[in-house]
């Protein structure tokens, strides 16, 4: 046996060790936003914008009018799903970002859910990071996961945790998990309060960080 063909049947035996799991793919020049498609990229802001919600928090979202800010960026409001009194439960700031000018979500802003740590488009180290910040949600429930940004958005962790329960939103810290992740990835922090209806997107706020060296 040859030493490629030996090579290649040792390259067959650890990818059927590993549920033939292909590594992710890292591009260092990805766009630090929390919706990005490089390959399938959105033709318009409201596609952008669905494309978002619905990748990172499972829902179709109900979308207001796209309020430009300047030729190459703007904003949408996300709101309560149809068939409720509308209520605001997220900001989207978008932009035209790449060669391509490709329209991506930059962030997500809501007034009730804030994320103090880390600071958003900050490098962090692959391994425990540290989310903070305040929050309210449905009997005090609050969402926080890290999310993989690409062609294909892919959760890396999750933790549930309380917070604020009324009116006012109140502090909470948890600990995620980014040791799955790469050098150059870029990961959306997302925190977002329960409302109890399966298609209520509820109030959130996310930011992009990248993994360093």
């Amino acid at each position: 046996m040859s030493r490629f063909t030996s090579m290649l049947v040792a390259a067959a035996v650890i990818a059927s060790f590993s549920g033939c799991r292909h590594a992710p793919k890292t591009n260092v020049d990805a766009p630090l936003a929390i919706w990005s498609s490089m390959d399938s990229p959105a033709d318009s802001p409201e596609g952008a914008a669905r494309a978002t919600v619905q990748s990172l928090i499972g829902v179709t979202p109900v979308l207001g009018e796209y309020m430009a800010g300047d030729n190459r960026s703007g904003e949408i409001i996300v709101f309560s799903p149809e068939g409720t009194t509308p209520v605001e439960r997220s900001l989207l700031l978008l932009r035209q970002l790449g060669p391509d000018d490709q329209w991506s979500v930059i962030g997500a802003i809501s007034t009730a859910m804030t994320i103090d740590q880390p600071e958003a488009r900050s490098t962090v180290p692959a391994g425990s990071v540290t989310v903070s910040g305040r929050g309210r949600g449905f009997e005090g429930l609050v969402v926080v996961s890290a999310h993989r940004i690409g062609d294909d958005i892919e959760m890396i962790d999750q933790k549930i945790t309380a917070s604020g329960s009324l009116e006012q939103p109140e502090p909470f810290v948890v600990e995620l998990d980014l040791s799955g992740t790469d050098p150059g990835d870029v990961i959306a922090i997302v925190v977002r309060g329960g409302v109890g209806l399966e298609d209520d997107p509820g109030e959130f706020s996310a930011i992009p960080i990248r993994i360093g060296e």
